[in-house]
């Protein structure tokens, strides 16, 4: 039997995600087969997080994450979520978002890649959830610990987040982001492939999870306009039934990436988030 989840997609790169900028519709097919079929499955060990390192070496990754949340703290995108929504007001257009934001009690990522191997791109999409955490800690009194989890960290990439703070952990389970929460989660997870949202989404479809979750990822809007509304254009049968609902019924705020240095680091993402008054007009158990 075949089971879902992280797969490559390719050598030398942030290797189990869609290539930057392409969007497609992902996985197909009733049995919801991994996501780009013919391809390796990723295993994971949790052991390979405890293998020796060279000091030197972790001090060397330590110090080119921190450049690049100097970088990143900089950047025009940045200073928009920080101006938009981390410092805006209640009561305009973004008035549900600033209070979901301002709710979460904990901050989960997925998919962020090796900070060690893989390209800049990784360092700095890391670099933005230490910045979120950041915000997030500052609107939340009750905003606690951010877990992690990519199958291609290492060792040294360990070291280098639980060294960023004493509430960032990595998780030692292969979850496949079917991590259910019963509290305000933001889920932060660039660019993962389509079933991965799917995943996290099927795991808390009812009326009393989803409206805890925000998801920071791919815009949901891209993907309804790949697949469009009618059947027609969805995969068939429907490989997604929660994402393509998601796509259709959620509230999305795009996040503008002000063409940031690494363009693969944040194009075509939004936040998503899930209103009770919106969750009880979906199709949710």
């Amino acid at each position: 039997m075949e089971e879902e989840g992280w797969v490559v997609a390719g050598a030398g790169k942030k290797s189990w995600k869609r290539r930057k900028g392409k969007q497609g519709a992902g996985c197909r097919g009733a049995k919801r087969r991994p996501c780009v079929p013919k391809q390796e499955e990723i295993s994971w060990d949790p052991a390979v997080l405890d293998a020796p390192v060279e000091e030197g070496g972790v001090r060397a990754l330590i110090s080119r994450t921190k450049d690049a949340v100097a970088l990143v703290r900089q950047s025009k995108i940045f200073g928009h979520l920080k101006r938009e929504i981390f410092l805006a007001e209640d009561g305009g257009e973004e008035d549900t978002l600033v209070r979901n934001l301002g709710e979460v009690e904990e901050l989960v990522v997925y998919g962020l890649g090796s900070l060690e191997n893989g390209p800049p791109a990784c360092r700095y999409q890391f670099a933005l959830a230490v910045l979120l955490a950041e915000e997030i800690r500052k609107k939340s009194s009750k905003f606690g610990q951010v877990l992690f989890f990519d199958p291609a960290f290492t060792a040294y990439d360990r070291r280098a987040i639980e060294s960023e703070s004493s509430e960032f952990r990595v998780l030692r389970e292969n979850e496949n982001c079917a991590r259910r929460t019963s509290k305000k989660t933001l889920f932060y997870m660039p660019h993962c492939e389509a079933c991965l949202y799917d995943s996290l989404l099927k795991a808390n479809w009812t009326r009393s999870q989803l409206p805890n979750l925000v998801i920071l990822g791919n815009s949901f809007a891209s993907y309804k306009s790949i697949w469009g509304v009618s059947s027609e254009h969805k995969p068939d049968p429907p490989a997604y039934v929660e994402l393509v609902a998601a796509a259709e019924s959620s509230q999305e705020v795009p996040v503008p990436d002000f063409n940031f240095t690494e363009v693969s680091a944040f194009n075509n993402m939004s936040f998503h988030f899930f209103p009770s008054a919106s969750v009880a007009h979906m199709m949710v158990r």
